[in-house]
């Protein structure tokens, strides 16, 4: 894990409305916070748990009664950000540049609007998750269980127990898989969940019972077919019915193609004889139309004829009156005097045009008989006609189409007698397929999967213990000579004691140690950590041991020196009541308890 993951508190401020904020500034490293009693210094590390998603608002002390809200300034990669919540609890608000969000404070799976999503994503720790019990239910990661682990308050500090555990009787599982998070950077994402043995055993009676009444009602399904499975067996007679339904469909694809070339000749005479039918509509009409010509043209003839012998007439005669007026020649009026052909000058041009129209009659009477002949051609084409198509008509109707009757009666009843066949087979494929579900039902089930233990094994804690036995030799610890790992007890072995069967004052330091040394494996080993150790106490009731022969030990000294050169890097938040030793690289925040230097967290 690079440096870049992980974040660090630049202050903690405490705001209220007509009086000074109480503020303390940390800086990257060792930070100290000294003081007597009843100066703030462990309410300081409340407020910094509660702004970590804490559910319990820091004790409520007199001095702190007009303060209503509280800030965590934190600083990250490139980047800085502000969290506000009131002291009395509820959500957050995250400021970032310009923007700010509202956070809820209680952890939700899938939800990244948490305070809890926020700072594991801080963490590089998003999206992990962890076993919770011995059957594989798992859940995911919060902060909660990550802050434990690096916020150590004055009574866990010294409690009788690992530091991996918060002394609940329904959590060492899932503390132990949180650890094994932060010690191999590997969750419990992969894990299956398994039923629980009575939840198990009753979703086994439930799927036999289910069974057995499917089976039943298979029983009753393939009674109400009511076919005698015992004279032939249902799926063979399903393969005969099956057999004679593609021979009776081979029969009729072979009617069929018979039906389709008679089809074929009916279409091809019925074309035949509907254009015979339109070729005499138009003879016919034609007929007509030449008839009514011949009549013209005879009418004509008879009209010229007419005029020729009148002009013929008119010729022989002497104008004796007027033609137009009839009046005398004397009395003749000349305006009505016109210029007119001569009578017989008209007798020759009708003679003229009685011998064109004879020769045009003679012509149409050649085409009226042409006419006719073709006329009767059509009509013996028509029959002819209509004569192939009946008997094609008649052909289909008393022969082909019988027999596609009958072979389609035939594949009716077939597939009526096929039908339950095929449902019966298939009834009796479930039966066998149910009986096998039940055979499989009653045999003993299966034991549950053993999951594997949730706590660090020894060679998984080994570079860890290395890192726990080099700060334990850098604070000059007694004893410090080889640290290994107890599976059982999730916790360190110092020489060949374990950790919590010391004396509280050790006990404190070695959880110091522990917390510490977590840290720094993460960060040598590339595993995700918020990169920051917060320790309230962890000196205050160890007592140096008596000088031997070695000299004295200083193990306090030796704990200051040591993580201020180890951690400048990281952030160390100290609480103590005694101040560190002269000349370490530290950002020491005295409180005085008295009127002189600063009194205490909160202003006077």
């Amino acid at each position: 894990m690079t440096q870049d993951i992980g974040f660090k508190i630049q202050s903690l401020v405490l705001c209220g409305p007509g009086v000074p904020d109480a503020s303390v500034q940390f800086t990257t490293g060792l930070n100290v916070v000294v003081g007597p009693s009843d100066t703030g210094k462990t309410f300081i590390a409340q407020c910094i748990n509660f702004m970590f998603g804490g559910s319990k608002p820091p004790k409520r002390i007199p001095e702190a009664e007009r303060y209503d809200s509280v800030l965590l300034s934190l600083s990250l990669a490139g980047d800085d950000a502000i969290l506000r919540r009131a002291l009395n609890g509820g959500a957050f608000t995250l400021t970032r540049g310009d923007e700010t969000i509202t956070l809820a404070d209680s952890h939700s799976a899938g939800k990244a609007d948490t305070v809890s999503h926020c700072l594991l994503s801080f963490s590089g720790l998003a999206e992990k998750k962890v076993r919770t019990n011995s059957r594989g239910t798992t859940r995911r990661l919060s902060f909660r269980d990550i802050s434990r682990l690096i916020l150590v308050d004055e009574e866990s500090v010294i409690a009788e127990r690992s530091p991996v555990f918060t002394g609940q009787y329904t959590k060492p599982t899932e503390e132990a898989g949180v650890f094994r998070i932060l010690l191999t950077g590997r969750d419990d994402a992969a894990v299956v969940e398994h039923d629980e043995p009575k939840v198990a055993k009753s979703k086994l009676e439930g799927q036999k019972e289910l069974i057995a009444n499917l089976m039943q009602k298979n029983s009753d399904e393939i009674s109400q077919l009511g076919i005698d499975t015992e004279a032939e067996p249902a799926d063979a007679a399903l393969e005969a019915a099956e057999a004679e339904i593609e021979r009776i469909s081979l029969a009729l694809a072979e009617e069929r193609a018979s039906v389709s070339q008679l089809e074929d000749s009916r279409r091809d005479a019925w074309t035949s004889l509907q254009q015979l039918e339109s070729r005499a509509a138009i003879v016919k009409e034609l007929h007509s139309r030449f008839e009514l010509l011949q009549r013209q043209y005879q009418s004509d003839l008879r009209r010229l004829g007419a005029v020729g012998e009148a002009g013929a007439r008119l010729a022989q005669m002497t104008e004796e009156r007027c033609p137009v007026c009839g009046a005398p020649s004397e009395h003749h009026d000349r305006t009505h005097q016109r210029q007119h052909s001569a009578p017989e000058e008209v007798s020759d041009a009708c003679r003229a045009e009685a011998k064109k129209l004879q020769i045009l009659l003679l012509d149409l009477e050649k085409t009226i008989n042409e006419n006719v002949a073709e006329s009767k051609n059509i009509e013996v084409e028509r029959t002819q006609a209509r004569q192939r198509l009946e008997e094609v008509q008649a052909h289909i109707a008393q022969e082909v189409g019988p027999r596609v009757t009958s072979l389609l009666a035939a594949l009716a009843t077939t597939r009526q007698h096929r039908d339950p066949l095929a449902k019966c087979v298939d009834l009796q494929a479930q039966r066998a397929e149910l009986a096998r579900l039940l055979a499989e039902a009653n045999k003993p089930a299966p034991k549950a999967p053993k999951l594997p233990s949730p706590n660090v094994g020894a060679d998984q804690a080994a570079r860890f213990c290395e890192a726990a036995e080099n700060l334990l030799r850098a604070f000059n610890f007694p004893n410090a000579d080889r640290v290994s790992f107890s599976e059982e007890d999730q916790d360190l072995v110092i020489g060949e004691r374990k950790r919590m069967s010391h004396g509280k004052g050790v006990r404190a330091l070695t959880h110091a140690a522990f917390t510490l040394a977590l840290l720094r494996y993460c960060r040598s080993e590339g595993r995700p950590h918020p990169g920051i150790a917060i320790i309230d106490s962890p000196l205050v009731v160890y007592r140096e041991p008596d000088a031997d022969e070695r000299g004295a030990y200083d193990v306090k000294d030796a704990f200051y020196r040591c993580v201020a050169e180890q951690f400048a890097s990281d952030q160390i938040l100290i609480f103590e009541n005694e101040d560190p030793p002269e000349g370490i690289s530290a950002n020491i925040i005295t409180f005085t308890g008295s009127d002189s230097g600063r009194r205490g967290f909160i202003p006077s």
